[in-house]
């Protein structure tokens, strides 16, 4: 489809906009919204680059769908978020810790409906330490296979885990220089708010953005794009439920 000069400065100006800082919204974005041609020349200009235009209310965002994307966040952005001693376990720590942050909110991971209004932190801290103990089960040759399979150091994980000082875990704020697993999903969450994916409304008190369910429902679901690693993580959990089934059912 051929396009006018008018429409492609102007989809090239809005896709400008959203390579500067993710995201834009208000008037520098008004074309976007009126002009169906403009849209989808700005869609398939994040398409080029490995990337999606999501909406959420009257904002923009411009969310990366791989690794091979320019703006995908490099895991030594992310060492240094978590600090000047942060190794790549942390940093796949935090990435399991943020899928399972996500995962509450849904009644499965098939799902897209959200099921609750927050997380706590006690809350959080329970849940990872439950999907940790079920990636277990897979047995460390399992783990080790899939590896590859999900980019992510699976063994790694479990063993950051259990290093982690968990002595003072009751204490309500810890220092960041404290080693423990409540210090270490503090840090998550102030990622994940830098990110825009939580926000916290209320004492511990943490909530999916806008921005993150829509991306949930239409990305984070399917296999396409997470790759089976939801399937994996969960997937002993499907199995007691379908034993559970077979018990009502006998």
């Amino acid at each position: 489809m051929r396009y006018s000069e008018q429409v492609v400065m102007q989809a090239f100006e809005v896709f400008t906009y959203l390579m500067g800082d993710g995201e834009r919204s208000g008037k520098d974005i008004e074309a976007y919204w009126l002009n169906d041609d403009v849209r989808s020349l700005t869609d398939q200009f994040a398409w080029r680059v490995d990337s999606v235009i999501v909406q959420a209310g009257d904002v923009l965002y411009l969310i990366p769908k791989t690794g091979l994307s320019p703006f995908h966040i490099k895991i030594e952005e992310v060492r240094r978020e978590l600090g000047a001693y942060a190794t790549n376990a942390d940093v796949y720590m935090m990435y399991l810790c943020i899928l399972v942050f996500i995962g509450e909110f849904y009644c499965s991971y098939q799902s897209s409906n959200i099921q609750r209004d927050f997380l706590t932190i006690g809350e959080w801290l329970t849940k990872v330490g439950e999907r940790l103990e079920s990636l277990r089960e897979h047995g460390e040759e399992v783990l080790l296979q899939h590896e590859k399979d999900f980019n992510c150091n699976w063994i790694a994980i479990i063993d950051k885990w259990d290093a982690m000082n968990d002595v003072r875990e009751s204490v309500i704020r810890q220092s960041g220089r404290t080693v423990s697993r409540v210090s270490f999903l503090y840090k998550t969450c102030e990622f994940m708010k830098k990110q825009q994916i939580a926000l916290e409304i209320g004492a511990d008190e943490y909530t999916l953005t806008e921005k993150a369910q829509i991306i949930v429902q239409r990305y984070f679901m399917e296999t396409e794009y997470n790759r089976g690693i939801l399937q994996f993580m969960y997937q002993y959990d499907g199995r007691r439920e379908n034993d559970n089934a077979g018990d009502f059912e006998n």
